[in-house]
């Protein structure tokens, strides 16, 4: 899902990421408000019954576009840290993650704020993919742990990491955090430097 969505007339190939893909162009350009299985699958150029061959209802749908979203905050995790170690590596995961939020802020608070319960497949569980991130995270911070904060309760340095990629994030997003504010020019730069100084390597 490295691809930026575009909505437009839907010609061949597969519809259901078509669907999807329409979905996410309006979520991102207009809100989830305006999110509706017909504006869906007039946006797409088919009938406003196909959307249901692949979708129950509105909520189907979404759980979808979080499922996608999760598969491309995983991509961008990833390829910031690709060929990185250590805490160079755990950076690059962070930075990734905080890039894909404010490049796309209307998917990623979909992502963020979407009671669970309304992701639940058939049979009542969570889908696996929502743990992408999680795991990714977690297998790094094994790799790599925060040894700036000792190795008791090591097992808090996941929860105590996803706090400060989301808090970046929204802060961010939300305007709270300005980078000129803090002598930086640029996001990136200042995203590098809250990453590194957390993880204790910023000398």
């Amino acid at each position: 899902m490295s691809e930026h969505y575009q909505k437009g007339k839907y010609h061949h190939g597969d519809l259901r990421r078509a669907l999807i893909s329409t979905a996410i162009a309006i979520l991102e350009s207009e809100g989830v408000t305006a999110l509706t299985l017909r504006r869906v699958a007039r946006e797409t150029g088919v009938s406003q019954a196909a959307p249901y061959t692949h979708f129950r209802d509105k909520s189907d749908l979404l759980t979808a576009v979080c499922i996608n979203g999760t598969e491309w905050f995983g991509e961008y995790m990833k390829r910031e840290a690709n060929g990185k170690t250590g805490a160079d590596y755990l950076a690059g995961l962070a930075i990734g993650h905080i890039h894909f939020a404010t490049e796309h802020p209307a998917l990623f608070r979909l992502m963020s704020t979407r009671d669970v319960a309304e992701s639940l497949d058939e049979s009542g569980r969570i889908p696996e993919i929502f743990h992408e991130g999680y795991r990714i995270l977690a297998e790094g911070l094994a790799a790599a742990p925060l040894e700036h904060f000792g190795s008791a309760n090591r097992q808090l340095d996941i929860p105590l990491a996803w706090a400060q990629i989301y808090g970046i994030s929204n802060l961010l997003i939300e305007a709270r955090l300005s980078p000129q504010t803090y002598g930086f020019d640029d996001e990136t730069n200042f995203i590098s430097a809250l990453v590194h100084r957390f993880l204790g390597n910023d000398a």
